[in-house]
């Protein structure tokens, strides 16, 4: 899980969760990025899940990712897709907000590889 650092000239951040997986022990959700408070001005965010080759390929045994902003739901995507043809999403995230980016997993693809890079432009 990663949390947000901020660009040398002020006017970005980023954060990174590296490759995240688990084991038949994960549960139906994997926290990937939280940033507790996202600072003193608006920002616009690109938010970039990835996830490596499935497990499993049957219909209802993909990953998703689902965004949180002040702990309410905002993105809750889990669809058939193509690792390598995720666009993301682009948001707009009002001053000191919670930000919080979850996979959403199912167990056959506990061991899947996931994760999610965030850049914000503060505006």
């Amino acid at each position: 899980m990663s949390s947000q650092i901020l660009l040398s000239g002020g006017d970005k951040w980023f954060s990174y969760s590296g490759e995240l997986f688990g084991d038949v022990s994960v549960p139906a959700t994997i926290q990937t990025n939280l940033i507790p408070n996202t600072g003193l001005k608006d920002s616009l965010v690109k938010i970039m899940p990835f996830y490596g080759d499935p497990a499993a390929t049957t219909t209802g045994e993909q990953l998703g990712v689902k965004v949180k902003l002040n702990d309410v739901t905002i993105i809750n995507s889990q669809n058939e897709y193509y690792a390598d043809a995720i666009e993301g999403f682009t948001i707009f995230i009002p001053r000191q907000s919670k930000l919080e980016v979850i996979s959403l997993n199912v167990s056959a693809n506990n061991t899947q590889i996931r994760g999610c890079n965030l850049i914000g432009y503060y505006l």
